[in-house]
């Protein structure tokens, strides 16, 4: 029931941003450009961190990329590999994210995606979630930052790995620009 109502929680925010045009999000002043967000901008990630499964502990490490085929746009795929814990996890992620770059100040972004799990010796399983938040890009800059939180939820929970269906968690990020 939790994961519902944080997905209906995104849904409203998607629908009242994006009900909030360009122009007046501008207040009358000319077109904010979409910087890093324009088309045709890559997105190169490098992730590193600590996550917890049960009772393991785990180094996520990863890598990713994505495009933006039209201003705010961008189609990428994640790569993350769990380990120093039991099972090792591999994780394949396509996703869509949308960044409201004519919003002054900060940037709000919305997405979604699908994620594959390879699970050593155990089931595979797939996932399906969003993730909202917002990012800070300093003017004229082509390093950004922002945070966000993400919603996932486990196909079929049948799989001896799955700890929980449903799950909430923060993504705090940097990143540059080419």
């Amino acid at each position: 029931m939790v994961g519902v109502r944080v997905a209906a929680a995104f849904g409203v925010a998607a629908c009242c941003l994006a009900l909030s045009s360009p122009a007046a999000a501008q207040g009358g002043d000319a077109p904010l450009a979409p910087g890093p967000f324009a088309t045709g901008s890559v997105r190169l990630s490098l992730t590193a961190g600590a996550a917890w499964s049960g009772s393991d502990t785990y180094l996520v490490l990863g890598v990713g990329a994505g495009y933006f085929f039209v201003d705010g746009l961008e189609a990428g795929l994640d790569y993350e590999a769990w380990v120093a814990g039991s099972p090792t996890l591999q994780r394949l992620s396509p996703e869509v994210r949308y960044v409201f770059y004519f919003v002054p100040t900060v940037k709000p972004y919305l997405g979604t995606f699908y994620r594959h799990t390879f699970v050593s010796g155990f089931d595979d399983f797939d996932q399906i979630g969003v993730r909202g938040g917002i990012y800070f890009v300093p003017q004229g800059g082509h390093l950004y930052g922002g945070g966000g939180l993400v919603y996932e939820r486990v196909l079929d929970c049948t799989s001896s790995v799955v700890v929980d269906c449903d799950s909430v968690y923060p993504e705090l990020f940097l990143g540059i620009a080419f």
